[in-house]
């Protein structure tokens, strides 16, 4: 079990969101904001904790940065509504799966955390975006070579 297992969990639920697909999820790749997509999500680590839990058992506590991008669409009302729903969507799918779709080693998955929605400028296009935290613990086997 790997941080790359758990990203590519999180990115395979994020895809069967309405809208959402390989074309517009990247794991730490932004060349997507560049063909035009009409919302994108790039998904990067973040910070992690572990500890053991007995003789062992490893426990990992991972996060990872879902940031989700919404092109700018002329009214701040249109671009503000259009967040607000794609960000629910994703929270609901999300939620509907407490281990990744059982990922081996993962106890636990939730979205704990979001920043505000800010604006960035990429080149000529302009985009809100907000950066969504998720936890996701994973207990492990360590098999000792000394």
């Amino acid at each position: 079990m790997s941080y790359a297992t758990i990203e590519d969990g999180i990115s395979a639920i994020i895809q069967t969101v309405s809208g959402f697909t390989s074309a517009n999820v990247a794991q730490g790749d932004y060349r997507c904001l560049g063909a035009g997509v009409a919302q994108a999500v790039i998904l990067m680590p973040g910070g992690f904790i572990r500890n053991m839990e007995a003789s062992n058992y490893m426990r990992s506590v991972w996060s990872t940065n879902i940031e989700l991008w919404i092109p700018w669409r002329g009214e701040q009302s249109t671009s503000s509504a259009s967040i607000k729903t794609v960000r629910q969507n994703i929270i609901d799918k999300l939620d509907k799966y407490p281990t990744l779709n059982s990922v081996s080693g993962v106890v636990r998955a939730r979205l704990v955390s979001a920043g505000e929605p800010e604006t960035w400028q990429t080149g000529a296009k302009q985009f809100w975006k907000q950066v969504m935290v998720m936890e996701v613990e994973e207990r492990t086997v360590v098999s000792y070579s000394e």
